[in-house]
């Protein structure tokens, strides 16, 4: 059996972005020459509280989780990006500020990489690529206002139901007591909820 050789982490930006825009070979290789290649390992950081986000990333394998600390130095996760998704603090990024945020790896990543600067200037070179971009960013902008009515008006079952139901990447893959960070409440709770979920279907 002849083994299918892995596509090259380049190739795999290219395509996320061709799924919505039209991108011609010479706006591709355009692209390309901006990005480079990053590995992360397990519990490494991209970005720590307080360092301004001068990258931004596109996963390529593995996940990046994005989380803050309370006054109490409890963590509350806000944000998971998985293969295929661009990856940084908006707001420090695109201010070059201090992040309120750390991103780091939560399993091994592959990544490819774009300096701040670089992007504005791809951004200029590259419509599609500007295009992808601003789509993203106003993405990221309704789930965080999704997520915040969400935390205010739904209780913790239909939060987990919904997440399900729009992130089941995120449900299959990520640890539980990060989910339950997500969603605003305890590892126990969230345990408790799958419980009665599974209890719920097998009685049909």
């Amino acid at each position: 059996m002849v083994k299918k050789n892995p596509e090259a982490p380049v190739q795999v930006l290219l395509r996320a972005i061709q799924m919505h825009h039209v991108l011609a070979a010479q706006e591709a290789q355009v692209i390309a020459s901006y990005f480079k290649q990053a590995s992360f390992s397990r519990k490494s950081s991209l970005l720590q509280a307080g360092e301004t986000a001068h990258r931004l990333y596109f996963v390529v394998s593995g996940i990046l989780h994005m989380y803050y600390a309370d006054e109490r130095g409890q963590q509350h996760s806000c944000n998971f990006f998985m293969p295929g998704e661009l990856a940084t603090d908006l707001e420090s990024f695109s201010k070059q500020i201090p992040a309120s945020n750390t991103i780091e790896a939560l399993a091994n990543a592959e990544c490819l990489s774009i300096s701040c600067k670089e992007t504005v200037s791809l951004m200029q070179e590259s419509p599609a690529f500007n295009k992808y971009v601003m789509d993203v960013v106003e993405a990221i902008a309704m789930q965080n206002i999704n997520r915040t009515k969400d935390l205010l008006s739904l209780q913790p079952e239909s939060r987990y139901q919904k997440l399900m139901a729009t992130r089941p990447d995120i449900v299959r893959t990520v640890p539980q007591k990060y989910i339950a960070r997500f969603l605003g409440i305890s590892p126990e709770s969230l345990s408790r909820i799958r419980s009665r979920m599974a209890t719920s279907q097998t009685s049909y």
